[in-house]
């Protein structure tokens, strides 16, 4: 099976790419985010939070504040550290599972931070989903609601987005618009139906 990382800047449409692979082709994907959601719910996991990061990020009932520690991750080095310290090898480990059960042609992995944490061992492809930084500014501060101080400081704790292109195998502009968007990805599901056929024919 052909695994594609799906990544992006915030703004840039990651989650609108990888709905349409699913939806109008029958893609699996496999979200990190929705993942490492996931594990921050769990009990273990809400404890090391807890034990690493202290009582800032939890109110009086020690329930995590998800957008406290989500707006100060991008403020703060250091935590933003200890939490992908805690997350990431635990949602690395659960895309390996989910990817051992799936039976699929190609598949999509969408991992914001690919690029950043350099973990694409398991990874054939990486699409990058590109626009401008204003775009990204005018579409994340209604969405989050929050000013451009705040999206800008995201983007910035984020990879370049020349350094992201630079790496990128195939690149999917989103600037003009979903029908635009819909041709783009018709295009690259034909490529990696193909390139996963050849994948196969490899195999021994």
């Amino acid at each position: 099976m052909l695994v594609v990382g799906l990544t992006g800047g915030i703004g840039c449409g990651k989650s609108t790419v990888s709905h349409i692979f699913h939806q109008n082709f029958g893609v699996p994907i496999i979200d990190a985010d929705v993942i490492a959601r996931e594990l921050s719910k769990t009990a273990q996991i809400t404890e090391l939070i807890y034990k690493k990061l202290g009582a800032t990020y939890f109110n009086n009932k020690r329930i995590l504040q998800r957008d406290k520690l989500r707006q100060a991750i991008f403020y703060d080095a250091n935590i933003r550290y200890k939490l992908e310290k805690i997350l990431h090898p635990l949602v690395h480990k659960e895309i390996d599972h989910k990817l051992k059960f799936l039976n699929a042609a190609y598949c999509i992995v969408v991992i914001p931070l690919l690029l950043e944490t350099r973990r694409t061992n398991y990874i054939a492809r990486i699409l990058v989903v590109d626009c401008t930084v204003e775009a990204q500014i005018q579409r994340v501060i209604p969405r989050d609601q929050c000013n451009e101080a705040h999206v800008r400081a995201i983007i910035a704790a984020q990879i370049s987005r020349e350094a992201r292109l630079k790496l990128a195998d195939d690149v999917i502009e989103n600037q003009a618009g979903k029908a635009s968007l819909k041709e783009k990805i018709a295009v690259l599901h034909e490529k990696y139906r193909v390139m996963s056929q050849h994948q196969s024919l490899r195999q021994p």
